[in-house]
């Protein structure tokens, strides 16, 4: 059986040493005052102020007065374990806010994996509530394995909902001229598209927008997507290489 260490299970929530000595006396006694105090746990009485206003801060301890003089009190360990447990709960709750905080501060990428055809469906739909510039490397001829021409006609249409401003790298694919009559049909304003030449071949879907970029590998419906300003830059700046370059 492992053997119990209370003075360590203190220090461990943050008590010194000698406060976790003088706490660990007042809870074998009724009431104690400064003296009683100083000689039971062999903590100078000057001292043992310091670190009896550490135990009152933190509602270890209480005050009795009794007349002219004050007496310590330890409180009960099952309520410091519920106020333990109380504030571990409030600071749980507050993590993602305070992470989102310092990703900010310290601009560490956000990244995520995503899995299934409902996943990348929302990646799609994370990209037509964007506001500003959209970017693309679309592979129609692995896309169309798995999603219909009727779900491309669904999702263009959002995205002349959205009056997105989009500029798509297309790989040559024998879907190339129904996707410019679907794109036709709902309408170009706002979209431009280049084919990229016969050589260049990936089964990624490539999305960049906002701080976002999105690589979503079509053959076996999974992504990774990224959060962070400079690497989404680095990404606009490579699709805009290759759409001078056409």
């Amino acid at each position: 059986m492992e053997q119990t260490n209370p003075l360590a299970a203190l220090e461990g929530v943050g008590l010194p040493q000698k406060a976790a000595v003088i706490y660990m006396c007042l809870l074998g006694k009724n009431r104690m005052d400064i003296a009683e105090i100083a000689r039971e746990s062999s903590v100078k009485r000057a001292t043992c102020y310091e670190h009896l206003e550490q135990l009152l801060a933190k509602d270890f301890i209480v005050r009795v007065p009794v007349g002219k003089r004050t007496y310590y009190a330890a409180n009960e360990p099952e309520k410091l374990l519920s106020d333990f447990k109380k504030r571990a709960r409030m600071f749980e709750e507050n993590v993602a806010h305070m992470t989102q905080m310092h990703e900010r501060a310290t601009n560490k990428p956000k990244v995520t994996f995503r899995e299934g055809k409902r996943e990348m469906k929302k990646i799609y739909e994370e990209l037509f509530k964007t506001v500003g510039d959209a970017y693309s490397i679309f592979p129609p001829d692995v896309f169309f394995e798995t999603f219909s021409l009727e779900e491309y006609d669904e999702f263009d249409k959002e995205v002349v909902e959205h009056a997105m401003k989009v500029r798509d790298l297309f790989l040559r694919s024998k879907y190339n001229k129904k996707i410019t009559e679907i794109r036709a049909k709902n309408g170009d304003t706002g979209r431009s598209a280049k084919i990229l030449p016969e050589w260049f071949s990936s089964n990624v879907d490539v999305l960049i927008f906002k701080d976002t970029v999105a690589l979503i590998s079509l053959r076996d419906l999974s992504a990774i997507v990224i959060e962070n300003k400079d690497i989404a830059d680095l990404f606009k700046n490579m699709h805009s290489f290759m759409w001078k370059t056409l």
